[in-house]
């Protein structure tokens, strides 16, 4: 048995052991995790999660893929289907851009080189996370929300635009087109595909707000937990900030991402192969960037000190019941075993 092995047995047993000594704690932020997938999560990404999969299984047209191949390469040294991936990464959510770069390196349009690359910067908490979910209720100002998704959509351009200069060598083979897919056939893998990935992502965020429950209880400090938060999980970490931290900084944790994040988006995008270090070196300058931009548009154009208010001011993101995120997570899994175990049609 390799130490990696050795590792991950003397981890899970010590959180075994953490989790029965504090499962209270734990419990409650798993539920209102869980309540947060409900509310905020399902509802924005998941219309999204289909979408990349439904743009990185198509093709361009020929008019529009001429017209963007110019900008693309010079920009983001990317085919033009790659522009798929950065418009859907920059405005749909945290997984629909590497969603979106597996779907078109599964189909054969960009190859894994060009896939790891635009997984690095195409990430976002997209409209509905920043607008809604940040702006709207936790900060109760939607233009709060309209700076941060500037903020983080504008440091993702810059920060593509960097690592572009750095294209691997695999990116020089021209990718293998395969076999055109039908059309129904991409619509039921797609939706099937983003009913899976939605129902681990709901996991993720329940499994890691228990997490961050039991942290918060044992971190005297108040700012000490807020960082956790926001390091281990972005949704709770935004609560926990609101009314406490300045725009800026609540920016540069939603161009972090958090851990969470991080391991779904690895999850989505295991046959691109994603690089941990440069990962996360892109992870920390989209977070420098994304602060320094949102500093700078503030002070061009200041906004009311009315988005620092509490969260409690916006208590509507916890009034969906648990119950309710539990039935929407079932009915994914049973869409998901009903597809596993019919007839193979993709």
């Amino acid at each position: 048995m390799k130490r990696k092995d050795y590792a991950l047995t003397a981890v899970g047993l010590v959180m075994f052991v953490l989790l029965f000594v504090f499962a209270e704690d734990f419990s409650g932020g798993f539920s209102r995790g869980l309540v947060c997938c409900a509310e905020t999560v399902i509802p924005s990404m998941f219309p999204f999660l289909t979408a990349a999969s439904l743009a990185g299984a198509g093709e361009l047209p020929p008019r529009i893929k001429r017209i963007a191949e110019p900008a693309a390469r010079r920009l983001f040294k990317l085919p033009a289907e790659g522009l798929t991936a950065v418009v859907i990464g920059l405005f749909g959510g945290y997984l629909s851009g590497a969603k979106a770069a597996q779907a078109l390196y599964s189909s054969g349009r960009i190859t894994q080189g060009q896939a790891q690359r635009a997984a690095m910067f195409c990430i976002s908490p997209g409209i509905g996370f920043s607008v809604t979910a940040v702006g709207g209720v936790m900060l109760g100002s939607r233009e709060a929300g309209k700076i941060v998704l500037i903020s983080v959509s504008l440091a993702a351009v810059i920060l593509g635009a960097v690592c572009g200069l750095f294209p691997d060598n695999s990116e020089k083979s021209a990718p293998i087109l395969r076999e055109k897919t039908v059309f129904s056939r991409a619509v039921v893998a797609g939706v099937s595909s983003s009913a899976s990935a939605m129902l681990t992502a709901c996991a993720f965020i329940a499994f890691f707000s228990g997490i961050t429950a039991v942290i918060d209880k044992r971190v005297s400090s108040e700012s000490a937990g807020a960082l956790i938060s926001c390091l281990v999980e972005i949704t709770g970490g935004c609560v926990s900030v609101a009314g406490r931290a300045s725009l800026p900084l609540i920016c540069a944790a939603c161009a972090f991402g958090g851990v969470c994040v991080h391991l779904q988006i690895f999850a989505v995008a295991e046959k691109v192969g994603i690089k941990i270090l440069p990962f996360y070196i892109c992870r920390i300058l989209h977070a420098l960037l994304s602060f320094a931009i949102c500093a700078f548009i503030i002070k061009l154009f200041p906004i009311s000190e009315s988005v620092f208010l509490p969260i409690s001011k916006n208590a509507a993101l916890w009034s969906f019941s648990a119950p309710a995120s539990v039935s929407l997570l079932l009915l994914s899994a049973l869409l998901i075993l009903d597809l596993d175990n019919g007839k193979k049609i993709c």
